[in-house]
């Protein structure tokens, strides 16, 4: 297991803070849609918050999370087993909660749940990365998950990392 943070934009984000800017942020509610596909011949579930594709403050959520943690137990086509599907998904919605925080002023926007050839990668876009960051170090020294992952933060005002979840993944409205 490791751990990966790049701290890129930090001083113009500090910054911007110094000079006590603010602005009022209306937070979409939440929109959820199953996308499935295939890659490499093995079948991708992706769970996207469709309602982000329409949020214009990107600047204030500016840095990226995405943790990755590796199921124990798949069947042939790299999805996990139901059991393990459970745990690590009830795992990962109670961490969720704790990145997120108060969800009418959250420090974090949950963007998507990709699932694919034995990972699950939970996306979010973070306000103050520090708070999430000593919250997934706290797990890491404790031990206290359930699977291995890793994470990673980055600096990413426009969103350009998560565009393929923003922009470019094609949703079938459901009739």
């Amino acid at each position: 297991m490791k751990r990966i943070i790049l701290i890129m934009g930090l001083f113009s984000s500090l910054f911007a803070c110094a000079q006590g800017k603010s602005r009022h942020v209306d937070f979409p509610k939440e929109e959820f849609a199953g996308v499935h596909l295939v890659d490499d011949g093995k079948p991708v579930i992706i769970v996207l918050n469709t309602s982000l594709r329409k949020f214009k403050a990107k600047d204030v959520f500016g840095w990226s999370c995405s943790l990755s943690m590796r199921y124990k137990e798949t069947i042939e086509n790299g999805l996990p087993t139901s059991e393990e599907y459970e745990l690590v998904y009830n795992y990962l919605e109670e961490l969720s909660k704790q990145i997120v925080g108060d969800t009418s002023h959250p420090n974090a926007l949950y963007l998507a749940r990709i699932t694919w050839n034995g990972t699950c990668e939970v996306i979010w876009q973070v306000n103050n990365p520090e708070p999430v960051d000593k919250l997934l170090k706290g797990i890491i020294e404790s031990k206290s998950y359930p699977r291995d992952f890793d994470y990673k933060m980055e600096y990413d005002a426009k969103w350009k990392n998560v565009s393929l979840y923003t922009k470019k993944i094609k949703i079938k409205k459901q009739k």
